[in-house]
Formats: structure tokens, C-alpha cells, sequence
């Protein structure tokens, strides 16, 4: 009888407890509809005048969005997006002003790019981004870029084959062409103790106006480095240079190298397999060293030589040239970063740091003098694993293919 009633008493205690927890939850006061939210794709931000900068938003249109999903993707170059802009003393100011302007609530959250003009860049651009640091909604992992220009006109383009610029500027960084910085990465530059850092720099090109439509198509495409010291851009890199300073801090994810056989009369063309570049540091008699060591893995695709790859002294022989060509162009990059702009983007401070924890404790402070005088040592070490189903050039006659 009593085991009964204790049952009885538990089961009426949960039941009082279950009811009470209700109370305790979320409620809906502060929904938000899908059809209350403006979706901000990509943000871009130029210098306006000496107290004001210029905040522009890529803002889907939700009409146009859903019947190119319907239509299976839509037809490239039709527009699915418009740019709002506001100006302001800093980018919260900027941002409620451009609230005002939209009947819906900014929505941050699936930002995928920020474009920086290049004027404001020069200016300097980290009180900007911590906006972003602290702003709730925002997206740490989307790209950041620099522009030539204004980034608004930018984010205003019409590309030939992504509904919005934002898309394009996510499949160029995703295809690792160049470089590939995220907005948390890019604090994580400022915040560092040499304070170089380095952003992708972007350009468009337009074209010739759709037929029918009088609208002009873009084509936005990187073009090198943006380098800076602080926050403050203080040059750009070309491509070949940026190349370079990718195979540095192993962050090269394809390549293709063509060299010139003198031996076999043509050129020879290589494809990067996979590459692993490590930084060796060293401290003799007070003199600060590194060593780039870099190891690739190459397939030939195209033999325009008369050059016999079944040999082992041509392989060889090949594989000198792409170390050549390769420790070439990581030269060119270490020399006019090192020399010229004098701030370390390839990272040099983490590996002493890593290594000569001691010693860098006292270097930090004067590392801008130091980073220009480290001796550079180079290691490239290229294997061909492949060298095509074809060893013999085609079209050549076999009395004409040679051998070292």
C-alpha cells in the first residue's frame, strides 16, 4: 500500500516539475521571419571623405532568387541582387544609416565577401573590420578582398556565369589561385606580434553589353596581393610574385610549370601533383637563417620536345629545370617582400618564435629590422611520378627523339 502511494506521489511530483519547466521556455516574442530579413551577401566598404566611409550591401531579391532555383540555376549574367549604400563616421553609424533605407532587417549571417576600396585600404581598415568582430551575425570564415577602385561598383557587378558577384568572389578564393584569407585570419594578422599581413586583390573587367538586355557583364578576376604593414596597404604583388610567396607559406594548391629543353629543341610542361613547403630556421653567431625546403611531386602533360622521358638522365635532367624554375620564382617573391616592402607576410616570426622562444623574446620589438637581414637558404627537391602514357613526344619520328 505504500510502495502505491509513493508511486503515486513521484508520479504527480514529475508531472508538477514537467509543467513548471514550461515556463522556462524560449517563447516566440522575438521571431523573425524569413520575409522580415533583408540577406546581405556580400558587404563592401570605401573611403568617402577625411571623417566618413562609404558602407555598401549586396542584398538578395527574394522574387528573382526563387525562380532562378526554379528554373534550375537561371540564366547567368540575370540579376538576383541589388546595392544599398550609406555613409557614415565608422561602420556602425554607416550601417544604421543604411538600415533606414531598407524595410527589412539586415541580415548578416550568410555573408560570404568583404571588398575593401583600395583608397581606404592605404588609409588603414582595422578599426572597420573589428565592426565585424563584434557584430553578432556576422561571418568570420567569409573571404576579404581589396580592390582596385571602389569596392560598391564592384559588388555591383554582373558576372558572366554566377547569379552575384559575392559567388563569383567565393569560387575565386575557394579555387586557391591566390590568396585565400578569411576575416578571422585577418585579425588574427593584425593582432600579430610583426603585424604584416596580406589580402587577395580583385579587379573587374567589363565587357560588351548583353543583346537584348543593354546590361554590362563583368568579369571579376584577382590580380596579385595587396601587402600590409599594420593596417595600412603599402604595395601590391603582382601574380607571378604572388605565386611565389605562395609556394612560401605553403599555400600552393595548383601549378602548372613550362620549361625550355635546349636539349631537346621545345618545351616541356609540368603539373603540380602535390607540394610541401617547410620553413628551417637557425641562429649562428648572432645571424638569423632560414631555410625554404620545399618538396614537389610532378605529372608531365605535355611533352612539345623532342626530349625521350623514358631516359633517367632526362628526367633528371627535367626535374633540375622545374626546381630551377620553381626556386626562381620563390626568389623573386622573397627579395621584393624583403627588400622593398619590408614586412613579414611569409611568416618567417612563427617559426624563429616556435624554435628560439628565448632569443624571440627580446627580437620582437626590433623584428622590422631584423626580418630584411635573414639569410635565405633554398631546398627544392621536384619528383616527376608520371610521365604520361606517352613517353615519346607524338608526331616525332623515333630517330629524331633524344636522349641525354
Amino acid at each position: 500500500m505504500n510502495s502505491r502511494v509513493n508511486q503515486t506521489i513521484c508520479k504527480t511530483f514529475v508531472m508538477v516539475l514537467m509543467w513548471h519547466t514550461l515556463f522556462f521556455l524560449a517563447g516566440c516574442w522575438d521571431r523573425r521571419e524569413v520575409n522580415d530579413v533583408a540577406i546581405v551577401l556580400s558587404t563592401g566598404i570605401d573611403y568617402y571623405n577625411e571623417n566618413e566611409i562609404e558602407l555598401s550591401v549586396e542584398i538578395v531579391i527574394p522574387e528573382t532568387m526563387s525562380a532562378a532555383i526554379k528554373e534550375g540555376g537561371g540564366a547567368p549574367g540575370s540579376r538576383t541582387s541589388f546595392v544599398e549604400s550609406a555613409t557614415g563616421e565608422t561602420m556602425a553609424a554607416a550601417r544604421s544609416k543604411l538600415q533606414q533605407k531598407i524595410a527589412r532587417h539586415l541580415f548578416w549571417g550568410h555573408g560570404s565577401a568583404t571588398v575593401v576600396g583600395e583608397e581606404l585600404a592605404e588609409k588603414g581598415i582595422r578599426e572597420h573590420m573589428d565592426f565585424f568582430s563584434r557584430l553578432p551575425e556576422a561571418r568570420l570564415r567569409n573571404n576579404v578582398f581589396v580592390c582596385e577602385g571602389m569596392a560598391k561598383d564592384l559588388i555591383s557587378s554582373l558576372p558572366h556565369l554566377e547569379k552575384s558577384s559575392s559567388e563569383t568572389l567565393t569560387e575565386l578564393a575557394q579555387f586557391q589561385i591566390g590568396m585565400d584569407i578569411t576575416m578571422s585570419e585577418l585579425m588574427q594578422m593584425f593582432a600579430s606580434e610583426t603585424g604584416g599581413a596580406a589580402l587577395p586583390m580583385v579587379t573587374s573587367i567589363s565587357s560588351k553589353k548583353d543583346e537584348g538586355k543593354m546590361k554590362d557583364k563583368t568579369q571579376l578576376m584577382l590580380s596579385g596581393t595587396a601587402v600590409f604593414k599594420g593596417d595600412k596597404m603599402i604595395g601590391t604583388l603582382d601574380d607571378s610574385v604572388t605565386r611565389g610567396l605562395l609556394w612560401v607559406r605553403n599555400e600552393i594548391k595548383s601549378a602548372t610549370i613550362t620549361v625550355d629543353v635546349e636539349e631537346g629543341e621545345g618545351k616541356v610542361t609540368g603539373e603540380m601533383i602535390r607540394s610541401y613547403t617547410k620553413l628551417i630556421p637557425r641562429i649562428e653567431n648572432e645571424t638569423w637563417k632560414i631555410t625554404i625546403n620545399c618538396k614537389v611531386e610532378d605529372d608531365v602533360i605535355q611533352n612539345a620536345s623532342t626530349l625521350d622521358l623514358r631516359d633517367p638522365k632526362s628526367m633528371r635532367m627535367l626535374e633540375r629545370k622545374i626546381e630551377e624554375r620553381i626556386e626562381g620564382r620563390i626568389k623573386e617573391a622573397v627579395e621584393e617582400v624583403q627588400q622593398e616592402m619590408r614586412v613579414d607576410i611569409f611568416n618567417f616570426h612563427r617559426s624563429f618564435q616556435r624554435k628560439y622562444t628565448k632569443e624571440w623574446q627580446s627580437a620582437k620589438v626590433k623584428w622590422d629590422e631584423i626580418f630584411p637581414n635573414v639569410e635565405i637558404d633554398y631546398e627544392i627537391d621536384v619528383k616527376i611520378l608520371r610521365p604520361g602514357l606517352s613517353t615519346d613526344p607524338p608526331a616525332v619520328p623515333k630517330s629524331e627523339v633524344e636522349a641525354i
